[in-house]
């Protein structure tokens, strides 16, 4: 199926974005959600062209973004069939650890959790917080012992939106320093001025109170977690080592075989994230669990910092010949597709990209202020 149609049931309805909205940081992946039949784009019946729905551009103001609600969903199609078992695929990657990879978009991005002697610790809390009860259920599914900690990699609101499912389970939320500072305000910037419900959802997501500036080590009796901060993606990025089983969670750190957004990146400090990263000792021996994307390897690390050397490279070629606006991203793009063009989100996502970067190279871009650190 093409992306872009409803799946099942809603086969016959294609979903219409004007040229605009391909670039906007929450509608970017809006075709992958199209396909899953648990969530619509909630939009006007006055929107409808035959079996089309068509978005209006942004100035017409009129967009609704992503309903999570599945009541709206059968209230807008009739009889609709749920689609079938949870919105993540459960993968072990490890003995007692887990990566729940985000199935169509239903979950909003890959979240995970370890089993340790005498507690769990969760990695991400997803998109939508029926997801992040899905996988509390099949955490208690495979063992009795008490959550104790949740781990939000970053800030971004389809890594957060679930705290509070895990907090009332009885998780103690930890995230980096900036993640305190972003969680409740930052993330109102992915929705508009009348969408209620969302920006209501954002202003009472927990936030963390267990503050990490670069280093934490959690320990579950005899298993190690370590939390090291990883900026790039973010200015507030976590990565958790487990390294009994050679397992490492990424976040948004790594998005594999995927285009990323850097709404909120710093490319060059990316860059020396993922380099350190390589380096780590036995850092091929690693299973990686990035944010977006299946189960990586040291290969596929290594691939995504090629894709964002080859962006960056791209975008310097083509601004240092004067382009601009549309001409910048048409000179830019060519030689990543002619690489990426493989890669989800690639048709949409790397025309977005490419001003985000010129304007990094610039040293005109707007990434959110971090908080200094705490010293006793």
């Amino acid at each position: 199926m093409e992306p872009g149609s409803f799946a099942g049931a809603f086969q016959r309805f294609k979903l219409i974005l004007p040229d605009e909205l391909h670039g906007d940081p929450v509608l970017g992946r809006v075709g992958k959600l199209a396909m899953s039949n648990s969530y619509i784009m909630a939009i006007g019946a006055d929107h409808r062209q035959g079996d089309n729905w068509v978005l209006p551009p942004p100035e017409e103001s009129r967009v609704i973004r992503i309903s999570v609600a599945l009541s709206l969903l059968a209230a807008a199609f009739q009889g609709a069939t749920p689609a079938p078992g949870p919105p993540f695929t459960l993968k072990q990657v490890a003995p007692g650890i887990y990566a729940a990879i985000d199935r169509d978009t239903r979950a909003g991005a890959n979240a995970g959790f370890v089993i340790g002697d005498d507690g769990v610790v969760i990695v991400d809390s997803f998109q939508f917080p029926e997801a992040a009860e899905s996988l509390l259920a099949a955490i208690r599914r495979l063992t009795p012992l008490p959550v104790r900690y949740l781990i939000n990699t970053h800030y971004h609101i389809d890594h957060v939106a679930g705290n509070a499912v895990f907090q009332r389970a009885g998780a103690r939320l930890i995230g980096q320093r900036n993640v305190a500072a972003w969680i409740n305000t930052e993330n109102l910037k992915f929705f508009t001025v009348d969408q209620a419900r969302e920006r209501a959802l954002v202003a009472t997501i927990p936030s963390p109170d267990l503050l990490v500036d670069q280093r934490l080590t959690i320990r579950l009796g005899g298993r190690r977690l370590e939390l090291e901060a990883a900026p790039g993606h973010t200015g507030g990025d976590l990565i958790v080592v487990v390294p009994d089983a050679r397992v490492i969670f990424c976040g948004d750190l790594i998005w594999r075989r995927w285009v990323p957004s850097l709404i909120d990146a710093t490319v060059s400090t990316w860059t020396a994230s993922l380099e350190a990263l390589q380096r780590r000792p036995d850092a091929a021996t690693f299973t990686y669990v990035p944010g977006q994307g299946e189960v990586a390897t040291l290969a596929d690390v290594g691939e995504f910092g090629r894709y964002l050397a080859d962006l960056s490279a791209a975008v310097l070629a083509a601004t240092g010949l004067g382009a601009t606006g549309d001409d910048l991203v048409a000179a830019a793009l060519p030689p990543l597709k002619a690489k990426y063009a493989g890669w989800t989100e690639f048709e949409h996502g790397a025309a977005r990209e490419i001003p985000l970067m010129a304007a990094e190279l610039a040293g005109t871009k707007r990434v959110p202020r971090g908080l200094p650190a705490e010293h006793p």
